[in-house]
């Protein structure tokens, strides 16, 4: 029985870790761009961050992270640049366990290898990038 469900499911994967994957990035950087000061917080006041994010102006590296990760977000929700995003999602995640205490991201080891997962995989049929790549085979066949 659960075998059939995951023949079944297989498909859908890609698509479960797009939006998955789409809806942390988005919803993350919609917070930090609401209230930047907590996040603001975390490079200035906890003393987390080793010297080269302590050495950045810590509203600077918010804004960035900030509408990175909504654009990010955006772009997976869409299924838009989905490799991409992944891999930009991939090196993030690496920048964040290299810069900040492992006490702080720990937590985004799941995130990194969902973004791995995602890098690795198809584009399913529900994103704009499979929509965009069916377009232009049809084209190239006109």
């Amino acid at each position: 029985m659960l075998e059939n469900i995951s023949t079944k499911l297989r498909p859908y994967l890609p698509l479960f870790l797009r939006l998955g994957l789409g809806f942390i990035f988005f919803w993350s950087g919609l917070s930090k761009i609401v209230s930047p000061e907590s996040a603001i917080g975390v490079c200035t006041n906890r003393g987390e961050a080793i010297d080269l994010v302590s050495s950045l102006d810590p509203t600077a590296f918010v804004w960035v992270q900030s509408y990175l990760e909504l654009f990010l977000g955006a772009a997976l929700l869409l299924g838009l640049w989905v490799r991409l995003s992944a891999l930009v999602g991939v090196i993030v995640f690496l920048l964040f366990f290299v810069i900040l205490d492992f006490a702080l991201v720990w937590k985004n080891i799941g995130l990194l290898s969902a973004a791995l997962a995602l890098l690795a995989s198809e584009s399913d049929k529900f994103s704009l990038d499979s929509y965009f790549k069916k377009r232009r085979v049809v084209e190239l066949r006109n």
